[in-house]
């Protein structure tokens, strides 16, 4: 018997957007279709895959282990029928990209040059700074927007999540030692802190639990950067500990130059959208450089940083 592949397709926009309305509206159905086909899915499953309340819609553990592969084949099949629709086509003209610096820099510039190299008539033009730029009245007609939480921001066009990430609390493994292993944020009250300017209270760090417990600490700030990248440097020096996302710190954790400060507590969720301007929310309503664009981001970061989501997600269930 086939996979429901229709269904997993559903489940996976359901997931992003985080309502059956949203998720109708971004694929052209209607609220109860979407409904009806999550149910088909889970029946199928024989499992549940969202807790629904009149007013939320929250993934169950059994939904949180499917996610990522749901939108892995998401991406994949919408990667496939972007290249042969536009295969005649052969999509071109210059991409005007704006995107947050450290995201560019970690995970744009090592996947970007591959997508040039296969659409050799595509150029981008692409704008990196922290700041919020102006799209509409600026020069762009597409960004890369991270926000806190799970919902989109509002946009005149269309959002496409591209993954999800976490905040972590980090610093040198020697600065750990010398801060006597904490294990509560009250350990960590008035620490040299390495903060990040454009955070609403750059000092105040606002933590989770895995078992759901919440937290504030306030650090002594040393270093207040509009970058997140020029914090690392200090981060490996053991000048202070910085919360920042899990995709400028990955292979610093992997190699042990840094380590998490506090067992079981992390910072917010971040989603990594992109911005379409100028154009309805349908893929279809998108120029076709724009429409490969998004198919390929999907494809070549979905599974890079999300996964770290998923199992801390699952963590606080």
């Amino acid at each position: 018997m086939l996979p429901d592949l229709e269904g997993w397709a559903v489940f996976a926009r359901v997931a992003e957007s985080g309502s059956f309305a949203s998720a109708a509206r971004s694929l052209g159905l209607s609220a109860p279709t979407v409904s009806k086909v999550i149910a088909r899915l889970e029946h199928r499953l024989k499992a549940t895959l969202f807790q629904r309340s009149a007013r939320h819609l929250s993934l169950t553990s059994a939904g949180i282990s499917c996610l990522e592969r749901a939108r892995r084949m998401l991406a994949d099949g919408e990667w496939l029928e972007a290249e042969l629709r536009e295969g005649a086509a052969n999509p071109r003209g210059t991409i005007r990209l704006a995107a947050p610096m450290g995201f560019g820099l970690d995970m744009l510039g090592p996947v970007l040059p591959a997508f040039l190299e296969r659409y050799p008539e595509i150029s981008m033009d692409i704008d990196l700074d922290d700041r919020t730029v102006d799209l509409l009245g600026g020069r762009f007609e597409a960004a890369v927007r991270i926000t806190p939480g799970e919902l989109p921001p509002v946009s005149s066009g269309g959002a496409h999540l591209l993954c999800r990430s976490m905040m972590r609390l980090v610093c040198s493994p020697e600065l750990k030692a010398r801060l006597g292993a904490p294990e509560t944020p009250d350990d960590l009250s008035g620490k040299a802190g390495l903060l990040y300017a454009n955070a609403d209270l750059p000092d105040l760090l606002r933590l989770k639990h895995q078992n759901g417990e919440q937290a504030s600490v306030r650090l002594h700030g040393r270093m207040t950067v509009n970058s997140g990248d020029m914090l690392l440097p200090a981060l490996r020096n053991g000048t202070g500990l910085a919360l920042l996302p899990d995709f400028m710190l990955r292979k610093d954790l992997e190699s042990g130059r840094l380590v998490e400060a506090l067992p079981g507590w992390q910072g917010n969720v971040l989603s990594v959208w992109f911005m379409v301007v100028g154009c309805g929310a349908t893929r279809q309503q998108m120029p076709a450089r724009l429409r490969v664009l998004l198919a390929y981001l999907e494809r070549a970061l979905g599974g890079k940083i999300s996964q770290d989501y998923s199992a801390a997600q699952e963590k606080t269930r």
